[in-house]
């Protein structure tokens, strides 16, 4: 039997993998400790392990990290796919099939911020569907504390925003 550290390793790619899309740290996280493989220490541990390797490859933004299968990933994952049980591919496949609509909805909106070159700060706030670009807006705001605000709201209020603005382009 291969060693624990190994197996969450590739459990990652095989997540990661068999999504079709970048999960979020969390949403890695939430399956080992859903099913109870090992604790969030070593998943945070192995996720980074894993990056470092060149297997996976994060895009962060201010508030969340989202982590994608490499290449290299692919090749070793079909390496050492053996070293992942029946009854743990089920439990992959069974909690991808549960939580795949609210896994791809939380990774469709994203906001992000950063300093701009004359002052204050730019806001970037986006909806994705089928990574494919639905709406992109960008913002000029005056402080730090604005465009936090502006990021968190977002995902609470980015379909009221969409629709809205919808709504008087076609009026």
């Amino acid at each position: 039997m291969a060693e624990p550290t190994m197996i969450y390793k590739i459990t990652i790619l095989e997540l990661l993998n068999k999504s079709g899309f970048p999960l979020s740290n969390s949403q890695l996280s939430d399956f080992f400790l859903d099913t109870d493989l090992t604790d969030y220490f070593t998943i945070q541990q192995t996720i980074n392990d894993d990056e470092e390797a060149g297997l996976i490859t994060s895009h962060s933004t201010h508030s969340t990290t989202t982590y994608s299968i490499t290449e290299e990933g692919r090749k070793t994952l079909e390496l050492f796919q053996d070293k992942i049980s029946k009854p743990l591919k089920k439990d992959i496949l069974k909690y991808l099939q549960a939580n795949s609509i609210t896994m791809r909805e939380e990774n469709s909106y994203r906001a992000n911020y950063f300093k701009a070159d004359k002052g204050g700060y730019v806001v970037q706030l986006r909806i994705n569907e089928n990574d494919v670009p639905t709406m992109d807006i960008s913002f000029h705001v005056s402080t730090k504390e604005m465009a936090e605000t502006m990021c968190n709201n977002w995902k609470v209020r980015c379909e009221d925003v969409y629709t809205s603005i919808l709504d008087i382009l076609m009026n």
